[in-house]
């Protein structure tokens, strides 16, 4: 099961405990794709950065493995 990550304590504990994080954004009929995935290396209030990209909060989900994950 996939938890999404919303609230910066979410992504604190995610980019320290370096767990690998899917990008999902939805396209015009709300339907969800997969964009990219790997371990937080910064996030603001507005934006996430996995790898060398940048993702808006308000235009994407960021989800977790909860079986691999201790942060469930």
């Amino acid at each position: 099961m996939n938890k999404t990550l919303s609230t910066d304590m979410e992504l604190f504990a995610a980019a320290l405990s370096q767990a690998t994080v899917a990008v999902i954004q939805h396209t015009a009929d709300d339907i969800p794709v997969f964009i990219a995935s790997g371990v937080i290396e910064k996030y603001t209030t507005h934006s996430v950065k996995i790898g060398a990209t940048s993702y808006l909060r308000d235009e994407s989900e960021f989800r977790i493995d909860e079986r691999s994950s201790r942060l469930s």
